[in-house]
């Protein structure tokens, strides 16, 4: 227990507990700031508003029933510039943005009694302009901001600036200043994790999505300089999976599955270990392993099984989409229920950091989602025109590993082989991306079909050769054994066989398998 009339060893906790927090050990700092509103006058304002940062790290709704508690033992000027620019961050935080911006003018009047204070309160009108969607990345804010002494504070600076610059679809300098950001991972001086675990993460998403090389490299260069820990799980997790798609894009299969098996061992949640596991069931697929992807399609369903998704959100709700899309060939049903479920949710905020700025690449992730949601159901048309506004965002944003994606999903749907050709085009950006020749193969496949088949015949067929016996068809399709024999009757007809082994090297012949 610390003795309130022990001075120094109260300033070694403060001190302990900056340290702690700007490694992302959250825990370790709150229980360095135990009691702190009990410190004497000297450390108390300095103590109370780092444990309310910290606590706002989690939950920025708790961090302002907290200040409003203490709020008394604000009394010097520059105590209380801190205190209305962490509330002010804060209601920010919950999209209290009035509340706010009245935080922020009461700061205004303590800022020329605090080192940097004018600079400090530049880095958090910048994040306002982000909030109000007022993309001027060369206002007089933004300028200030990224020349503020803390490296902390100009990290996170220039990444509120690229994302201007996103809302501006200026992608090349939104990757420019993610850059700029992550630098000082490798600089001298100690730089927040929370920050820089957000702007790493960022900067691998976006440059895998634009096969942008030299922003993949300098977001590797950031993580392997970066301490990670527990507090940053989840952009740790988000980052390597970028990594892993990069990895799988350029044509790299093996170490994409090496990347997405680390992802799911980090995976803050079920749902993220969900998506580690369709992860490597996609790329199995593409390599033509359909067995590996029926295991891997296995295990996911038996941990979405136990997900509460009405809790879930944002991000998170795509897995469903996933889950869907992967069961669509070989278990329509099950396929339908995942998209019945996800469409009952609602689509909105499907990227919510996209969402908050307006950047028009969240329209493209909700159309894309709800497009192969209405593929999977069957509905043809709805899907075609979602997919196509999709396709045309991701295009003209240069993200092309989105765009290859909506390309293929519309060559599938319409036959046309413009569609197949454009998901070429854009797998190229990438080198000796699979999606390039995966795009004329699936198209081949669905060809190689017998014509007379149905879309049941057709999911029959592919769960046949894929080693579903007739006991698993009746339960996937509700159907009796002796209408689902009727039916893998049919596709032996369709096939010209006589028995399963026979359609197995039929499959084989026509390069279905």
């Amino acid at each position: 227990m610390l003795r309130l009339s022990d001075p120094e060893t109260l300033a070694d906790s403060l001190r302990d507990a900056r340290v702690a927090q700007r490694s992302a050990l959250y825990d370790a700092a709150l229980e360095l700031l135990d009691g702190c509103e009990d410190w004497p006058d000297a450390l108390v304002e300095q103590a109370v508003l780092l444990k309310a940062e910290t606590i706002g790290r989690r939950n920025p709704s708790d961090a302002l029933a907290y200040l409003a508690g203490i709020d008394d033992l604000f009394t010097s000027l520059e105590g209380c510039f801190g205190r209305d620019v962490e509330t002010g961050k804060l209601y920010a935080a919950v999209r209290d943005f009035s509340s706010a911006e009245s935080r922020y003018a009461d700061a205004r009047a303590g800022m020329h009694a605090v080192p940097h204070g004018m600079h400090t309160l530049a880095y958090h009108e910048l994040r306002m302009r982000w909030f109000r969607r007022e993309c001027d990345p060369s206002a007089p804010e933004a300028q200030l901001a990224v020349t503020h002494p803390d490296p902390s504070i100009a990290s996170a600076a220039y990444a509120y600036r690229a994302w201007l610059h996103a809302g501006n679809e200026n992608y090349t300098e939104h990757v420019a200043d993610l850059i700029r950001a992550v630098k000082y991972a490798t600089g001298p001086a100690p730089v927040d994790v929370g920050t820089l675990a957000t702007s790493i993460h960022a900067l691998a998403q976006v440059s895998f999505e634009t096969a942008d090389a030299e922003g993949i490299a300098a977001a590797r260069l950031a993580s392997e300089a970066l301490a990670w820990t527990p507090d940053v799980r989840v952009a740790q997790f988000q980052m390597i999976r970028a990594f892993g798609w990069d990895a799988f894009m350029r044509g790299n299969p093996g170490q994409a599955q090496w990347a997405f098996k680390e992802a799911r061992t980090l995976a803050p949640s079920a749902t993220w270990r969900i998506m580690g596991h369709l992860d490597r069931a996609y790329v199995a697929r593409i390599s033509r392993n359909e067995f590996w992807a029926m295991e891997e399609l296995a295990q996911a369903d038996a941990l979405a099984f136990e997900v509460p998704w009405e809790a879930s959100y944002g991000e998170e709700r795509q897995v469903l989409v996933a889950l869907s899309v992967l069961h669509a060939p070989t278990d329509a049903p099950r396929a339908q229920r995942y998209a019945t479920m996800y469409s009952r949710m609602g689509t909105e905020s499907v990227n919510p950091a996209l969402a908050v700025h307006g950047d028009k690449r969240a329209t493209g992730h909700k159309q894309y989602a709800q497009g192969r949601i209405d593929q999977m159901l069957g509905r043809r048309e709805a899907a075609v025109r979602s997919l196509h506004e999709a396709h045309a965002i991701f295009e003209h944003a240069s993200f092309w590993y989105r765009a290859t994606l909506a390309a293929m999903a519309l060559a599938e749907l319409t036959g046309e082989d413009h569609w197949r050709q454009a998901a070429i085009k854009h797998a190229t950006h990438y080198p000796d991306c699979p999606l390039a020749s995966h795009a004329d193969e699936s198209v081949a496949r669905e060809h190689a079909m017998p014509d007379q088949l149905s879309p049941l015949q057709r999911q029959i067929a592919r769960a046949l050769w894929s080693g579903a016996d007739v006991e698993d068809l009746s339960r996937r399709f509700s159907r009796s054994i002796y209408r689902i024999g009727r039916q893998i009757e049919s596709v032996y007809q369709a096939f010209g066989v006589t028995s399963r082994g026979a359609l197995l090297d039929e499959a084989r012949r026509r390069a279905l398998i």
